[in-house]
């Protein structure tokens, strides 16, 4: 027997429209929602589609089940009539004005799609200004991830939002359970100390009892005796509270390991990836910075780089990121390429960049890499020739000083530190035409280099990073073949020998590179064909590699750093 299926595709949305029309013609409805002083005349099969809580009012037997009439509490009108109407096409406008009350109805009713949607909107719309709030009402209808999200964003930016409102107006309790926790992000605990300072004084009559209690949660162990000496003894509401002395004589007194174990835990570690300048077409130069949140897996824009340029190195010291060197274009894309001894300096507390010494020679595809606490830049090029050119930065003087040069030229070679030596790899030598395999190693207690075992492949625009006792050589390309790389190579310092690992899921070289939550990120680069927005991350435990969210941009020979 011939026979053939039919599907038509379009048939549950034609038939939704048709049933929502005769909703709002008031034909074949079946049942009438009371809400406030309006009337809503529905089909229950409709509203049970979607509503469990509905659902279980029309066919379980409640006394509501056999009403023409259902008044519902809790809820205002307008915002039952979004929800039937979103229970008919599908279709809502969320927006920061109904949120709340969409939320809240959509809990109400048990409508979990629409609880999420809510969720997600007010999750993107977390700053500084409203977060304490977000937080609150989600605490006040215990929606568990809402308020997580919340929270983490007040600790990850603590010194924003110890600058509003609603931090100024916190009760009490809930200053010091922010207090307790180990997660918040500040450079040092003079921050956490200004801040709550700041909250003492904004209703100093009626708060000056209560802050003895706040005193026990900032960590006074952590301050630096200067900072006791000149802000906090002097303080008056610190010489006119007995209590509060003697809170601070104990603690300073006592001996740290009598102490309660948080008074001397640092804050949190830096949690956030950021991805500085690069390009993403032929011509087009970035000064954008963006930055990469692990917990919501977004990418936010960050403040810009004073000038747009690619082929730059970036990396995170005390507290602060470094944009090293790079290149731009002149006036327009076709003129010649100028190459950068700029190198700037954003702070996070300020959130601008701010220009600090120069280079001593004008390089792009220099590496950077921080090593016992000292920012160095390592080879690159110019119009003419690579370098092997050696920079260390001194942060107190603001100045750079030659160190030993590396035995090879190199531009776009990876580098890490590791155990106190700087390792370098790969790299192109415009002098020699040639990629190179040979790898470095620096001491820089001895100021010598010396070489270690080669990688498999020669390649320039790798990057190379540190975890654990192994380095990994991720991606790059070879120019005398053209080829783009995907391969990934591990160094083992216990035997010095390197071995492959799990490929890429694409080639690509030029890439930003970090590692965030033991988890390698390798973001951005050129393919051969394409500037990338793609995000790679390696995982140690399981050998692969995932993709994460996209960038906002497109960027090769962008840098990349953890602050």
């Amino acid at each position: 027997m011939v026979c053939k299926i039919f599907q038509h595709f379009s048939f549950a949305n034609e038939t939704l429209q048709l049933i929502n029309a005769l909703r709002k013609e008031q034909q074949l409805c079946d049942v009438i929602l009371k809400v406030e002083k309006n009337e809503f005349h529905v089909h229950k099969v409709v509203l049970a589609g979607t509503s469990p809580y509905l659902r279980a009012m029309f066919t379980n037997g409640m006394l509501e089940s056999g009403q023409k009439v259902i008044t519902i509490h809790g809820i205002k009108s307008k915002t039952m009539e979004m929800l039937i109407e979103f229970s008919y096409t599908g279709v809502i406008e969320i927006n920061i004005k109904n949120v709340e009350e969409l939320f809240c109805g959509s809990s109400l009713l048990n409508i979990e799609s629409l609880q999420s949607a809510c969720v997600r909107f007010l999750c993107h719309q977390l700053d500084s200004s409203n977060c304490i709030g977000i937080r609150d009402f989600a605490n006040i209808y215990s929606c568990t991830q809402l308020e997580r999200y919340a929270n983490r964003y007040i600790h990850q930016h603590f010194l924003d939002v110890s600058n509003t409102e609603e931090f100024l107006n916190l009760n009490v309790d809930d200053l010091c359970n922010l207090l307790k926790n180990d997660s918040l992000q500040v450079r040092n605990e003079e921050d956490v100390y200004n801040s709550v300072e700041k909250w003492l004084l904004h209703d100093y009559t009626k708060r000056q009892k209560l802050f003895p209690e706040v005193l026990k949660y900032i960590r006074i162990p952590l301050l630096s005796l200067e900072f006791l000496e000149s802000k906090v003894f002097p303080a008056s509401f610190i010489k006119a509270n007995s209590t509060c002395q003697l809170i601070l004589a104990k603690i300073i007194n006592e001996r740290p390991e009598h102490l309660p174990d948080y008074l001397c835990i640092q804050r949190a570690l830096p949690q956030s990836i950021y991805a500085i300048g690069g390009r993403n077409s032929m011509h087009c130069h970035l000064s954008s910075v963006e930055r990469y949140d692990i917990y919501t897996d977004s990418w936010f824009i960050e403040k810009n780089l004073s000038i747009a340029r690619t082929a730059i190195a970036s990396v995170c010291l005390n507290g602060c990121l470094y944009a090293v060197g790079g290149e731009c274009a002149i006036n327009n894309p076709q003129d010649e390429t100028l190459y950068l001894p700029n190198v700037e300096r954003f702070d996070p507390k300020t959130k601008y960049w701010y220009r600090v010494a120069d280079l001593s020679i004008s390089r792009s595809f220099v590496s950077a890499v921080v090593c016992n606490g000292k920012l160095y830049a390592i080879g690159g090029e110019d119009r003419i020739s690579s370098f092997n050119l050696v920079e260390q930065y001194s942060q107190k003087h603001n100045c750079w000083k030659i160190k030993r040069p590396m035995q090879k030229r190199r531009a776009g070679a990876g580098a890490t530190s590791h155990d106190g030596m700087i390792y370098v790899a790969g790299g192109y030598d415009r002098t020699m035409h040639c990629d190179r395999a040979s790898v470095e190693c620096y001491c820089p207690i001895k100021n010598e280099w010396k070489f270690v075992a080669e990688l498999e492949k020669a390649r320039s625009g790798l990057n190379l990073v540190s975890m654990d006792s192994f380095i990994y050589a991720i991606g790059g390309r070879n120019r005398s073949s053209d080829t783009y790389f995907d391969i990934c190579e591990r160094f083992d310092l216990s035997t010095m020998q390197w071995t492959l690992i799990s490929n890429m899921l694409s080639p690509r070289a030029w890439s930003g590179v970090a590692i965030l939550k033991k988890k390698i990120f390798v973001i951005g680069g050129f393919d051969g064909i394409n500037r990338l927005s793609s995000i790679e991350v390696y995982d140690f435990e399981k050998d692969c590699w995932v993709h994460k969210r996209n960038m906002n941009f497109a960027r090769a020979g962008c840098g990349a750093a953890v602050l």
